[in-house]
C-alpha cells in the first residue's frame, strides 16, 4: 500500500479563478508538499490542476521535497487547461522548468471521453503527451466544468459504459492509472478493474 499526499489549486478549478502565478504557488503550496515529507507520504498527487502558471509553482514545490509526484490537469475536450494552455505545452513547460520532473500527467474529474477527444486534437499528438501523460481518475459525467458546477443533480455514466470508456483509453493512449472521481463508486471500480484485468491477461 503506497500513500500519498493530495494537493490542489488555491481557486475553483471548474473555473480557474484565483489562479496563482508560479512564484506564489510555489510559496502557497511549499508548506503543505513540506508537511506531507514530513509525515512520510510515499507521493504526491496535484489534483485538477486547471492552469499552467500555479501548476508550474506546485510542481516546483513538490519537486524540493525530494517526493515523487504527478500532476493532474483539468481539462476540457477541446486538449486544453481550463486557462487555454494545451496539454502539450503544459508537459513541455513544466518538465523544462523543475529540477525534479513529475513522475508523469494525468487527468482527473473528467470523462473518458472527454480525456480521447482532448488527446485527439492534433496539438496534443506528440511524443511527449504519449510518453508523459499516462492516466485516468474519471468523473462518470461527459458534461463540461460549466454544465456540471453546482449541480443539484448527480448526472453519471452506469458501471458497463464507463469502464468501456476507458477501456479505450487504454487501447487507445496505452493509459497506466486508472482511478474514479466525482460519480463512481465500488460498482465502477470493480467494473473497471474486471474489463483491463480480462485485456490485460488476454494479450
Amino acid at each position: 500500500m503506497y500513500i500519498g499526499g493530495l494537493m490542489g489549486c488555491k481557486g475553483d478549478a471548474y473555473k480557474a479563478t484565483d489562479v496563482l502565478s508560479k512564484e506564489e504557488a510555489f510559496e502557497f503550496h511549499s508548506w503543505q508538499s513540506s508537511l506531507f515529507a514530513e509525515a512520510k507520504a510515499d507521493f504526491l498527487y496535484a489534483g485538477i490542476m486547471p492552469a499552467l502558471s500555479e501548476a508550474i509553482g506546485m510542481a516546483s514545490a513538490m519537486g524540493n521535497t525530494g517526493l515523487p509526484y504527478i500532476i493532474s490537469f483539468m481539462i476540457r475536450n477541446d486538449g486544453k487547461l481550463i486557462d487555454g494552455t494545451t496539454i502539450h505545452e503544459a508537459i513541455r513547460a513544466i518538465d523544462n522548468v523543475t529540477n525534479r520532473k513529475p513522475l508523469c500527467y494525468m487527468t482527473n474529474c473528467v470523462h473518458p471521453k472527454v480525456v480521447a477527444k482532448a488527446l485527439s486534437q492534433t496539438y496534443n499528438q506528440t511524443a511527449i503527451v504519449e510518453k508523459r501523460f499516462r492516466g485516468i481518475q474519471a468523473n462518470t459525467s461527459p458534461l463540461s466544468p460549466e454544465e456540471l458546477d453546482n449541480r443539484y443533480d448527480l448526472k453519471a455514466s452506469d458501471a458497463a459504459d464507463l469502464s468501456n470508456d476507458m477501456l479505450e483509453l487504454y487501447k487507445d493512449f496505452k493509459f497506466k492509472i486508472f482511478g474514479g472521481c466525482c460519480g463512481t463508486d465500488d460498482t465502477h471500480m470493480n467494473e473497471i478493474a474486471k474489463k483491463l484485468n480480462q485485456i490485460v491477461h488476454n494479450l
